[in-house]
């Protein structure tokens, strides 16, 4: 419930030059390509030397297309850098990572100078854990208010029942507004390193996140003294505060042709979700004091619950297959997992919303009583894991692959960064611990198992003189696809004994 801070729906794509690459000479750029559009506010690239200096000032340029950023760059000296880079994707997240390149045929290589970067973008677990709290919580806020308001809309209250309705009411909406103004709180520090009002504003105004968290506040606090007054304005108003939520999210960063889909999807979804929710909470509010409006209400409520359902499957499921290219990287993402527990969750509310119709029948009021607490339970649960996985990449990641291994008198470390279709750097570095043998030669080949036809691509490494410490790297497109590959490395010693290793890995 409390996950790692993972951000994005964009990811990189490609950059250039990569993560890990080791230039003769000193680039006349960096470009850092992305796979979904960004937002054209507050984005940046840092370069930094071994001392921790900035010594780039200048701003990057962003394309016409706002997925891909460029940073002219000086004559760099020879040493280790490291590339830290901070956008925000359209769906209103912030991406943030860093990468060492080294320049100077000379130069040692030195990885572990990221790491203070990186520990300076991480934020304290504390901070984390309130995070989620405030999501989980907005969510439920959301979604319980919205369909409170929906049921005093379209179903007909008892002349003593609306003073303890208003009274509800007003209590949901407290919890909106509040939770509404924690939500702008959470996703501004997750965007700006500097809280400066021209930065503030310039999020707000000028963004889609930004204008649907303004949209948000104001909607919640007009809800005060508009709602419950006219049953048509009322819904209204539902539907508004459901559309600026959805601008606020994954359903906003795809492109125009396809975006106008995802909102539509999540607007329904959320409106389904809304109406069900809402009803449990009506019929707990009210199964004591007024039992016998209830028993009236159930099988209505019962009928709308089932649509409700199947609306938020049918929905739910097209939004997956649009977010995700193959169900199998459900399984390689904590967006997945928790997905898949939500839908077990969803199939045992459906399972709990059929026995309760059964027992309806039989009109055992204490079978009820216990279904809808059982039901309502179900309910928060899935809001909770909702409002965690709104935030969270639907897709997984690539991260660069080092592959160690050891082997009787034999070590070796092969790297493929950043691991992702196209451009990479690819590097092998074997030693020997025979004091009779040194190594000969080195072959690295990439089998493509997806489709057998394609015959492995060998990484053709320059020929070096034979020894006990070697090292061979190259940068090329040998990577070409996505999907799953297998890595074949084949060491020759100078008797001309061959030990041949595979690593499996997927290229998403």
């Amino acid at each position: 419930m409390v996950p790692q801070e993972v951000f994005a729906h964009a990811t990189l794509k490609m950059a250039e030059p990569g993560p890990d690459s080791e230039l003769k000479d000193s680039p006349e750029e960096i470009v850092l390509l992305f796979d979904e559009r960004l937002e054209n506010e507050l984005y940046s690239i840092k370069v930094f030397n071994e001392n921790g200096e900035r010594v780039v000032n200048a701003k990057p340029e962003m394309s016409k297309d706002q997925k891909s950023i460029k940073q002219f760059l000086p004559d760099l000296p020879d040493g280790n850098y490291v590339i830290s880079y901070n956008v925000i994707s359209a769906d209103g997240h912030p991406i943030r990572s860093s990468y060492v390149i080294s320049i100077g045929e000379e130069t040692v290589f030195k990885r572990d100078i990221n790491q203070e970067v990186l520990e300076k973008q991480k934020s304290s677990a504390g901070f984390n854990v309130f995070r989620s709290v405030v999501r989980i919580l907005y969510f439920m806020a959301l979604i319980l208010t919205t369909g409170w308001i929906v049921w005093g809309s379209i179903y007909t209250l008892k002349p003593e029942m609306k003073s303890t309705f208003r009274q509800r009411a007003f209590l949901l909406q407290i919890a909106l507004f509040l939770t509404t103004l924690g939500l702008v709180t959470v996703q501004l520090s997750d965007i700006l390193e500097r809280w400066t009002l021209t930065e503030v504003l310039s999020i707000l105004t000028g963004t889609t996140v930004g204008l649907s968290l303004v949209s948000s506040v104001l909607l919640s606090l007009v809800g005060f003294p508009l709602l419950l007054r006219f049953k048509s304005v009322d819904l209204i108003w539902v539907l508004m505060v459901i559309i600026a939520k959805s601008f606020n999210g994954h359903a906003a960063a795809f492109e125009s042709e396809i975006r106008s889909m995802t909102l539509d999807l999540d607007v329904v979804h959320l409106l389904a979700a809304a109406i069900w929710a809402g009803g449990l909470l009506y019929i707990l509010t009210y199964w004591k004091k007024q039992r016998e409006h209830v028993r009236q209400f159930l099988p209505f409520f019962s009928q709308v619950a089932l649509i409700s359902m199947l609306i938020l499957i049918g929905t739910g499921s097209a939004y997956t297959l649009i977010f995700v290219p193959q169900l199998d990287y459900l399984l390689h993402t904590l967006w997945g997992k928790m997905l898949l527990v939500k839908i077990a969750l969803v199939l045992l509310v459906i399972a709990i919303g059929a026995i309760l119709r059964y027992t309806m029948k039989k009109k055992n009021e204490d079978s009820i009583s216990t279904l809808v607490k059982i039901d309502f339970s179900l309910m928060i649960m899935i809001l909770a894991i909702v409002g965690v996985i709104t935030y969270l990449n639907p897709l997984p990641e690539n991260e660069p692959l080092e592959w160690k291994k050891q082997d009787r008198n034999l070590e070796f470390t092969t790297t493929i960064s950043p691991k992702t279709p196209g451009y990479n750097h690819f590097k092998v570095t074997a030693n020997s611990h025979n004091e009779d043998l040194e190594i000969k030669r080195i072959e690295l080949f990439l089998i493509y198992k997806d489709n057998l036809e394609i015959e492995p691509i060998q990484v053709p490494f320059s020929e070096i003189e034979q020894s006990k410490n070697v090292q061979f790297k190259i940068n090329g497109w040998y990577l070409p696809i996505e999907g799953n590959w297998t890595a074949e490395l084949r060491i020759v010693d100078s008797e001309d004994n061959e030990k041949v290793f595979h690593k499996d890995f997927i290229v998403y």
